[in-house]
């Protein structure tokens, strides 16, 4: 039933995207044109949906109620959500400055297979940006200590 209702909670934030400014042309490309003449050196704020790719997962682990060691995982994971991102313009196209993301995580390797991401990234290089986040899974019958994670990947914001 949570995976139902924050599935959910995401189309219903997508959609609501759709019909407010800063989310003009939401699933389509930054493009210069979207700059004005004096946002092109501050630079523009845009709702943009973003993915990322988990690179290292680390997660606690608990025996007997106490704190262990940290679980790794390599790949492990995606998420997808929407981003709060600063856009400029560097010679004439945008680069994505930074970003603040709110995600779907989804686990490829592990149970459980589903949980929430807030993730920060900077920079971009070639279309990807490194970044970092905290996160929290899903699990039935789990203690919510052992249930968050901290992960290290890349991202794409659209």
């Amino acid at each position: 039933m949570k995976r139902i209702l924050i599935l959910f909670a995401f189309v219903a934030f997508s959609l609501s995207a759709a019909a407010q400014s800063p989310f003009r042309g939401f699933f389509q490309p930054v493009t210069a044109d979207q700059f004005t003449a004096d946002k092109a050196l501050t630079g523009t704020l845009l709702i943009r949906p973003e993915f990322t790719i988990a690179g290292p997962v680390f997660k606690p682990v608990f025996i007997d109620g106490k704190f262990s060691a940290f679980e790794t995982s390599i790949v492990s994971r995606i998420g997808f959500g929407a981003s709060y991102s600063l856009y400029k313009l560097v010679n004439g196209e945008p680069y994505n400055v930074y970003s603040f993301a709110a995600q779907l995580s989804l686990a490829t390797q592990e149970r459980p297979n589903m949980g929430i991401l807030v993730t920060a990234s900077a920079f971009d290089f070639y279309g990807l940006s490194p970044s970092f986040g905290i996160g929290y899974d899903f699990v039935k019958d789990s203690p919510a200590k052992a249930n968050w994670f901290l992960m290290f990947g890349s991202n794409i914001t659209f």
